[in-house]
Parts: structure tokens; C-alpha cells; sequence
């Protein structure tokens, strides 16, 4: 069986490292986009099993590279997965319209981002903002 093959668009070197360390540690092949241009050129070069995007990105933001491979017929049913250090309600909810399959908040332990990507790569059902309880601590910006 192939390794699942994930794109990482993460700014943050630290946190791209974590990210890439728990997955690979996970049998993933992981691979790393500083900003939002590089993650779309490596989207379509590498045609990842599933993209984990952070919001706030230099070049393209997270909602860009959403909106683009959304829009794209080879990518459009690739899972996103966002990485977000927003707690605003409006964010989440963009995320979900625009096409992203789940949401985690940063900071987040990495079992949690684990477990989240298992659930994508198996194509089970993720959560989304109308499953959010109003405790998790959005904001209603």
C-alpha cells in the first residue's frame, strides 16, 4: 500500500516541522510549502492525498489556495484541512463554504491533527462548523 502523500502549507518553520514529524512518524510522506504560491505549485506537481493549510500565509493566504484547488477539476476532491490560529466563527465558516473538509486551531496537539488526517485519508465525514459547540471557545466575529 502506498504512503499517503500530504501537503503541508505552513509559514511557521517550527510548526511545519511538527506537523511533518507526526505524520511522517505515522508512515505519511509529507512535504512543505512556506507560503501560498509554493503550496499551489506543489499541489499540482505532486497531486497530494490530502492538503493542510494554514490560514495566514505570505504570497496566497489559505482561503486563496482553498478557493484555487476547489475550483481546479484535478484538485477539487482533494481534502483540505485548516490550520487556523482564529478563533473567529466567521473564519471556520469560510473555510467549510469555500470547500475545506475540517479545521484545527492552532495550538493543537498533534494526536488530535493526527487523528483528523486518518479520518480525511479514509474519506470518513470530519467536522464541521455546525458541529462546533458554542464552548469550544469561538468567537462570533
Amino acid at each position: 500500500m502506498p504512503q499517503p502523500r500530504i501537503l503541508v502549507a505552513e509559514d511557521d518553520r517550527y510548526l511545519a516541522a511538527l506537523v511533518r514529524q507526526t505524520l511522517e512518524g505515522h508512515g505519511m510522506t509529507v512535504t512543505v510549502a512556506q507560503d501560498g504560491e509554493d503550496a499551489l505549485h506543489r499541489a499540482y506537481s505532486d497531486c497530494p492525498d490530502l492538503v493542510i493549510l494554514d490560514v495566514s500565509m505570505p504570497v496566497l493566504d489559505g482561503f486563496d489556495v482553498l478557493r484555487t484547488l476547489k475550483a481546479d477539476r484535478f484538485h477539487r476532491d482533494t481534502p483540505v484541512l485548516m490550520l487556523t490560529a482564529s478563533r473567529c466563527e466567521r473564519d471556520v465558516r469560510c473555510a467549510v463554504s469555500n470547500g475545506a473538509a475540517d479545521f484545527i486551531t492552532k495550538p493543537f496537539r498533534p494526536d488530535q491533527l493526527l487523528k483528523r488526517v486518518k479520518r480525511l485519508l479514509a474519506g470518513a465525514p470530519a467536522a464541521t462548523v455546525a458541529a462546533q459547540p458554542r464552548s469550544v471557545g469561538y468567537l462570533n466575529c
